[in-house]
């Protein structure tokens, strides 16, 4: 088995998902690992990318675009995490083809989506009026904040990613992740002490 290949992947199939299979050459087994991966983050891509735009058909195109680009390639052994390698990929393809269409300037630019029927926070509150006010609130105050904030939040909440990786996923470094993620937290504790004193 090539360990640099699994190395590039950090671990993260198990032997048995590899030594199960016998391969026919390190392209082989390449393509392989990148099928893995597609199954593994497909959807995490797509909802990422769902955040960054509201596009579902450019968002699958561009899944396939990375996988593409990743399976010509002849290795991928400069990769360490392949979740945050794609997670970055698919901002980067977003940011470039709004970028070709002169639609933003810069990728601080992009608005980071977080709709208001988003289930994931739905199921922290009950369906009594008071809890839906709650929660429509808490979503007005997440979008009200700068897209770097909303990212931070999202990958950090949601996707469950470490302020290292999120470091690496939006090219600044931890301690400003954690820096952004206090003064999310701040803000949205003071709205909603707003809220409590009605």
């Amino acid at each position: 088995m090539n360990i640099i290949i699994t190395r590039a992947l950090n671990m993260e199939f198990e032997e048995k998902d590899l030594a199960a299979k016998v391969f026919h050459g390190k392209k082989d087994k390449l393509l392989y690992i990148l099928e893995l991966s597609y199954k593994k983050y497909y959807n995490l891509l797509y909802n990422y990318g769902l955040k960054l735009t509201n596009d579902s058909e450019l968002v699958q195109d561009f899944i396939q675009e990375i996988f593409t680009k990743l399976c010509k390639r002849e290795n991928i052994d400069n990769i360490s995490n392949i979740k945050i390698y794609l997670l970055r990929a698919m901002r980067n393809i977003i940011y470039d083809y709004y970028a070709a269409q002169k639609d933003i300037v810069s990728i601080d630019d992009m608005e980071f989506l977080i709709p208001d029927d988003a289930e994931v926070f739905k199921t922290f509150f009950s369906k009594n009026d008071e809890e839906l006010q709650k929660y429509q609130t808490l979503l007005q105050t997440i979008n009200s904040l700068p897209n770097q904030q909303k990212q931070i939040l999202y990958l950090f909440y949601i996707k469950g990613l470490t302020h290292k990786e999120i470091s690496e996923v939006l090219d600044i470094n931890p301690q400003s992740s954690m820096n952004s993620l206090a003064k999310s937290i701040r803000k949205l504790r003071i709205q909603f002490g707003q809220i409590s004193e009605k």
